[in-house]
């Protein structure tokens, strides 16, 4: 390798230092500046957006927690056992995946400032009967709305419930 080196005039030589030269910068820009700025312009843009979606997200956590502020005061259940204040859906969660039906759960959501939806999807008819009457006994919460659909297989329902405390 030296000895063509050697051999070619000083132009070429020249002209190949600066083409290599000219090569490793291109190669730098294309393989290491280029994706580090576009990596970092892309954070950015992420970065706004997560600041979008928390300046949006504070005052809707308020207003959560002032849903559940109006839930407190009808938390207790008839059998007089206290929720700890705790907001409808989050007791309706807790309930379900207590009754083993985490698997089947699939959203549960404030509906209201005393409601919640459940959704269940394949879940056995008889255990979505017991955890109904689990929650009216245990909490005096009653399903004020149901909508069921049934799957192929047998004994199973897809369920949307709407969960309401009376009087409250």
């Amino acid at each position: 390798m030296t000895a063509w080196w050697n051999g070619l005039n000083a132009s070429e030589r020249r002209t190949l230092s600066i083409g290599g030269i000219a090569l490793v910068v291109i190669l730098g820009y294309f393989l290491v500046w280029q994706p580090v700025h576009q990596e970092s312009a892309r954070l950015q843009e992420e970065l706004r957006t997560q600041r979008a979606l928390l300046a949006w997200a504070q005052p809707t956590v308020a207003e959560i927690r002032a849903m559940g502020g109006v839930f407190d005061a009808a938390t207790e259940g008839e059998d007089g056992e206290d929720n700890g204040g705790q907001a409808l859906f989050a007791l309706a969660d807790q309930h379900a995946r207590q009754a083993g039906l985490g698997q089947v759960l699939r959203r549960v959501e404030p509906s209201g400032p005393t409601g919640a939806r459940v959704v269940f999807e394949q879940i056995g008819f008889d255990e979505l009967m017991r955890w109904l009457a689990s929650l009216r006994d245990q909490h005096g919460i009653q399903a004020n709305q149901v909508t069921l659909r049934r799957v192929e297989l047998e004994g199973r329902v897809d369920a949307q419930i709407l969960l309401e405390v009376p009087g409250a």
